[in-house]
């Protein structure tokens, strides 16, 4: 009896290593995914000082201000499609309606200022640089969302042209807004449960007409 007793305690850790070969955590496979589009998007900094050679003014920056400049902590892009905005109900969770679309957004900054940014996205190929400049929308990120170097999401309303800055704060996702949105109580800077920010959109999103913006 204490022979088998032994045999399954010994097989316990056995199983379990092959099963983390197998089968990696969570955390894990994060971590190489955050890995090989941080490798994108430095390699994509080439890219921005080339172009800021040629457009100085699109790409927020000078040529000579390229070459010092460094990626800052990159915000997960997820999207709210307009006809999941229209049937979202104040009592729903709003993580529902955050759709990946395999997108990070790096701010790129200049000594302590942000001024531009490169957007990576996956693809077949893997993960690529696929946008830059954008410094308007960097420093409006960079405006409040501070310091923080902690993961965030960047929520994009694409049909009503409305961008937030998404954390979670016990347990709860808090929107902030970047810009005011009229006919709202919403202003930008002013952060609130993402529940009530999303219910206040609703009705803008029943008037919209479905066209792209």
């Amino acid at each position: 009896m204490r022979r088998i007793i032994l045999s399954c305690l010994l097989a316990i850790p056995v199983a379990a290593m092959a099963q983390s070969r197998t089968r990696p955590p969570q955390s894990r496979v994060a971590e190489n995914v955050n890995a090989e589009a941080t490798r994108a998007a430095t390699t994509g900094l080439s890219t921005l000082r080339a172009l800021a050679e040629k457009s100085p003014e699109v790409m927020g920056l000078s040529a000579r201000e390229a070459e010092s400049a460094v990626l800052r902590p990159p915000l997960r892009v997820v999207f709210v499609r307009l006809d999941r905005l229209k049937a979202y109900r104040a009592s729903d969770d709003p993580r529902s309606l955050l759709a990946d679309v395999s997108t990070l957004f790096y701010p790129v900054a200049v000594g302590a200022d942000i001024r531009s940014s490169i957007t990576v996205k996956r693809t077949e190929r893997g993960w690529v640089a696929a946008e830059f400049g954008n410094d308007e929308l960097a420093k409006k990120i960079q405006s409040v969302r501070g310091g923080a170097t902690a993961s965030a999401l960047l929520v994009r309303v694409p049909a009503l042209n409305l961008d937030f800055v998404g954390n979670e704060s016990g347990g709860t996702l808090m929107l902030t807004s970047l810009f005011d949105v009229p006919g709202t109580k919403i202003r930008a800077g002013a952060t609130a449960d993402a529940r009530a920010v999303l219910a206040a959109l609703v009705p803008m999103a029943n008037a919209h007409n479905g066209l792209p913006t």
